[in-house]
C-alpha cells in the first residue's frame, strides 16, 4: 500500500517509490470513469494527503507528483471528495489549502511550487465562491516574487491569466488591491513579470490562453489615461542560460525601456510571426516520420520483454495523454489562435495609435505585420 511505502529501504528509495506510485495512481484515477470507486476517495486521497504534506520540507519531488495526484482527483471526483469528513474533523478544502501553503510557502524551494499554479487554478474552478480566493491569490502572488526559474514564473502567472480572461476588469480591480511583500502594486508587479518572459512561454495552452489575454488588454491600454500604459518594461531579448533567465543587452549599453502597450504589441507581433513560422514547417511535413515509425516498433518490441518500474508503467499508460485534460475543456482551447491574431492585429490597423505602435517595431517586426495587411492573413 501507498503508507506502507514509510517503513522499509533506505530514505531515497522510500522517496522514489511514493514518487512513482502517486505518479502511477494520477493515471489511474484520470482513465477511471465517474464516479470513482468508494476506496479512492475514503482511503487513497487522504494517504496522497498524508504523504505529500508530510514530506514537503524532504521532498520537492513528492511536493509535486503529490499536487498533479490531488488534482486527478479534483478533475475527477471533486463532488466526491468533498462530501467526506476525514479524520481529525479535517474537509478535503481544508487538506487541500494545507498542500497549497506548502507549495506556496516562501521557505519552500521554488521547484515545489511548479504545479501550484495548475493547482490553485483547479481548485478555483471547482471551489469557486467557497473559497477565501483573497488569501490564496497573495500567496500565489509573494511566492512569483521569490522565484527565479522562468517555467516556475509562468506556472504561477497562468493562475492570473487564467483569471483576466475569465473576468478582466474584476481580476485587474482584486490584484491592484494587493501588494508584494516590497510593497508594490499587485497587478504592475505581475505585468511586468508576464511581459519578462511571454517570449519564452512553453506549452500551446499556456501560450494561447497567454496571448488571448493580451488582445483584451490591448484595447484598455489603448484607452485614455489608463494608468496602467505609464508602467515601463524591459524590451531587452530573453535567454535561457543554465535554467535562469538572462537579458541580452550589448556591454556598455543601456537595457531598453519601453510602455507596456508598446511591449504587449510587439509580443504580439512576435507570437503571430511564431505562428507563421509554425504552419510552414507543418506544411513542409517531417519527412522522417516513417523511419521514426518503424524504429518506434522495434523498441516497443525490446521493450516487451523487460519487466516494468513503476515508473515506467505511468509513462506507458499516460502517453496518450500528451494534453491535460482540464486545458482541454476549457473554451479557449478552441480558439483558433492564428485567425484570432490575424483579425485582432488587422482590426488594430485602424486605430490611431497604430502608427505610432509600428514606429517602434524592428525591421522584422514590420515586414510580419506588414505581410498580414497585404494577405489578409
Amino acid at each position: 500500500s501507498m503508507v506502507s511505502t514509510q517503513s522499509t529501504g533506505s530514505e531515497e528509495d522510500k522517496e522514489d517509490m511514493r514518487v512513482e506510485i502517486m505518479e502511477l495512481l494520477t493515471v489511474f484515477i484520470r482513465k477511471t470513469p465517474n464516479p470513482l470507486p468508494p476506496f479512492f476517495v475514503t482511503e487513497l486521497f487522504p494517504a496522497v494527503m498524508e504523504i505529500t504534506i508530510g514530506h514537503a520540507k524532504e521532498s520537492t519531488a513528492i511536493l509535486q507528483s503529490g499536487g498533479e495526484c490531488v488534482r486527478a482527483f479534483f478533475a475527477q471526483g471533486f463532488s466526491q471528495i468533498t462530501a467526506i469528513t476525514y479524520s481529525g474533523g479535517h474537509t478535503a478544502m481544508d487538506l487541500t489549502l494545507q498542500l497549497i501553503g506548502k507549495l506556496l510557502d516562501p521557505e519552500m524551494s521554488e521547484f515545489g511550487a511548479l504545479y501550484a499554479g495548475r493547482l490553485v487554478s483547479s481548485l478555483i474552478k471547482h471551489a469557486g465562491t467557497a473559497l477565501n480566493i483573497n488569501e490564496i491569490l497573495q500567496a500565489v502572488l509573494n511566492k512569483l516574487t521569490s522565484c527565479e526559474a522562468p517555467m516556475i514564473k509562468q506556472s504561477l502567472l497562468v493562475v492570473f491569466i487564467k483569471l483576466f480572461n475569465h473576468d478582466l476588469e474584476g481580476s485587474m480591480n482584486f490584484l491592484q488591491s494587493l501588494s508584494t511583500p516590497s510593497g508594490e502594486n499587485g497587478l504592475v508587479y505581475v505585468m511586468k513579470s508576464w511581459c519578462d518572459i511571454q517570449e519564452i512561454f512553453s506549452g500551446e495552452y499556456e501560450t494561447k490562453v497567454a496571448v488571448i489575454a493580451l488582445t483584451k488588454f490591448m484595447p484598455l491600454l489603448l484607452s485614455n489615461n489608463n494608468p496602467l500604459a505609464n508602467i515601463i518594461v524591459s524590451d531587452d531579448e530573453m535567454s535561457m542560460e543554465g535554467g535562469r533567465l538572462t537579458r541580452s543587452s550589448k556591454a556598455n549599453q543601456e537595457p531598453v525601456q519601453i510602455s507596456i502597450t508598446v511591449k504587449i504589441f510587439k509580443i504580439l507581433v512576435q507570437e503571430y510571426k511564431n505562428l507563421l513560422e509554425e504552419r510552414e514547417v507543418e506544411k513542409l511535413g517531417d519527412l522522417d516520420s516513417e523511419d521514426e515509425e518503424e524504429e518506434g516498433e522495434e523498441e516497443e518490441c525490446d521493450e516487451e520483454t523487460q519487466v516494468m518500474t513503476l515508473a515506467q508503467m505511468a509513462q506507458f499508460l499516460g502517453d496518450d495523454d500528451d494534453e491535460d485534460e482540464e486545458n482541454m475543456e476549457d473554451p479557449l482551447n478552441e480558439v483558433d489562435l492564428h485567425d484570432h491574431l490575424s483579425q485582432f492585429l488587422t482590426q488594430l490597423s485602424t486605430h490611431g495609435s497604430y502608427p505610432q505602435l509600428c514606429h517602434a517595431l524592428s525591421d522584422n517586426e514590420k515586414k510580419v505585420i506588414g505581410s498580414m495587411l497585404v494577405s489578409g492573413s
